[in-house]
């Protein structure tokens, strides 16, 4: 099984299954809530790889870096993020966020191993949830 992240907007910042180690969808409605809320958010959490050796990986995790400062008055921060779950060919799962914006990111390096780990957590901008597309069961690329 396989990740694949990719972010598109101003500039393309695209990740394989060798750079993206964990996935997570969120749906999340108040704590509080006794009923299905109409104020629910969605989100994706992706924990990967920076491949400092490799090159081309670490310039498109810059990218993630310069994206979560961008300011909320600049329309650049929302961007399309796409995460695709790939098995044996197919695809298992792919979530589309067309209007994502970055709530946290994190970066560290490890200079022994001289690889390094990102986390990047985005979430759909909440007057378009109904644009948020999770698809799978067919065949992959």
């Amino acid at each position: 099984m396989g990740i694949r992240f990719r972010v598109t907007g101003s500039e393309v910042a695209d990740f394989d299954e060798r750079s993206i180690v964990n996935a997570e969808f969120l749906s999340e409605s108040p704590k509080d809530s006794n009923a299905k809320a109409t104020d629910f958010g969605l989100g994706v959490k992706v924990w990967g790889r920076v491949l400092y050796n490799v090159g081309a990986d670490s310039d498109d995790v810059l990218k993630l870096a310069k994206w979560s400062q961008i300011p909320s008055e600049n329309a650049d921060c929302y961007r399309v993020a796409e995460v695709t779950v790939v098995s044996a060919g197919s695809v298992v799962r792919k979530y589309v966020i067309p209007n994502a914006f970055v709530v946290e990111y994190s970066e560290k390096a490890d200079d022994v191993t001289g690889t390094g780990e990102f986390y990047i957590h985005i979430r759909q901008k909440k007057d378009n949830n109904a644009k948020v597309a999770v698809e799978g069961g067919y065949a992959g690329e």
